[in-house]
């Protein structure tokens, strides 16, 4: 932004100096954060401001891609204003980002909790991203939720962190198949229809009402199956489920020479298998069924011996 002469340089360096661009959408600002390395640099925060406001800093004043900015820089931040629907503006800066530094946004972060309705989509102008987190304390308006799942289609992860009311439906989300599906605080929404339904390799869901039978056809269905794609199931109940029965397998238990006593999660945890039966399918190979009292575990091991340095145990008491 300072020169035309500066832009030219950054652009044309060979060693890339950001390596990542992630999105943020909070009730302040939709944020493009900038990372090299391991660390964030800051980021560029998109908001509207009023035609009559006080200007108490000089800002630069820029069209970028079309859309007229006011723009200020505060120590790690830059903040640039518009009168304009704050979307273009992120569309136009999230696209002279990645052309500078030759990079895609690929993960996006949203803060549920009072962000204006005026911003949806939050994630505009992008819906085939790879990576999605969506959380908050207060329940979205299902509507709205709705709208936003409906219209992001995301790769690789589809992450969900939020409360629902309990007569909360959504029929229609039978349709996700990123590779990791996780929904933590309330997934009672999730009918036994939907569950075999999904296609995902993890599938994590917290708070739900499948039942011992759902975790035996989930279970069967895989068995005769050949599926290599799959890797690990995890569940925890509102209700105990009924008993089980895996009377139709040849249960093994756990033998530290067949495989590890635990395989890693996501955020640096494990999950301690030193208590599950394991079974072997008609290709060799090898899965573990894990029951707690109120979780349900079901994981493939595509690497039977993980190392797990720098892992903590995910139910460690």
């Amino acid at each position: 932004m300072i020169s035309k002469r500066c832009y030219q340089i950054v652009k044309g360096l060979r060693i890339p100096y950001l390596t990542l661009l992630e999105m943020q959408v909070n009730k302040e600002s939709t944020c493009v954060k900038l990372k090299s390395g391991e660390d964030f640099l800051g980021g560029w925060h998109f908001l509207n401001y009023e035609e009559d406001e006080d200007e108490e800093i000089k800002p630069i004043e820029r069209t970028i891609g079309g859309c007229p900015m006011k723009t200020c820089i505060l120590e790690d931040h830059i903040y640039s204003f518009t009168l304009h629907d704050v979307k273009i503006s992120v569309r136009a800066g999230s696209h002279y980002l990645m052309d500078l530094f030759k990079l895609e946004i690929y993960k996006a972060w949203l803060d549920a909790d009072q962000v204006p309705f005026a911003r949806s989509p939050y994630f505009y102008p992008f819906k085939n991203l790879r990576d999605i987190w969506i959380f908050g304390e207060k329940p979205m308006d299902p509507d709205d939720f709705k709208y936003l799942v409906e219209n992001i289609a995301p790769s690789y992860n589809l992450s969900i962190k939020l409360p629902f009311d309990p007569k909360f439906k959504f029929d229609s989300f039978l349709k996700n198949n990123s590779d990791y599906l996780a929904i933590g605080k309330r997934a009672h929404w999730i009918t036994s229809e939907m569950f075999h339904s999904f296609d995902n390799a993890y599938l994590q869901l917290f708070g739900c009402r499948m039942t011992a039978v759902d975790c035996q056809l989930f279970i069967s269905r895989w068995f005769h199956s050949s599926n290599t794609r799959f890797e690990t199931l995890i569940l925890s109940f509102i209700r105990v489920p009924d008993a089980y029965d895996f009377s139709e397998y040849e249960l093994f238990p756990f033998d530290k020479e067949r495989r590890g006593f635990a395989f890693k999660k996501r955020f640096n945890q494990y999950i301690d298998c030193t208590d599950g039966f394991d079974i072997i399918r008609s290709d060799g190979l090898l899965a573990t069924i894990l029951i707690g009292p109120f979780w349900f575990v079901f994981h493939v091991w595509h690497d039977r011996f993980p190392d797990l340095a720098g892992h903590t145990n995910l139910f460690q008491s």
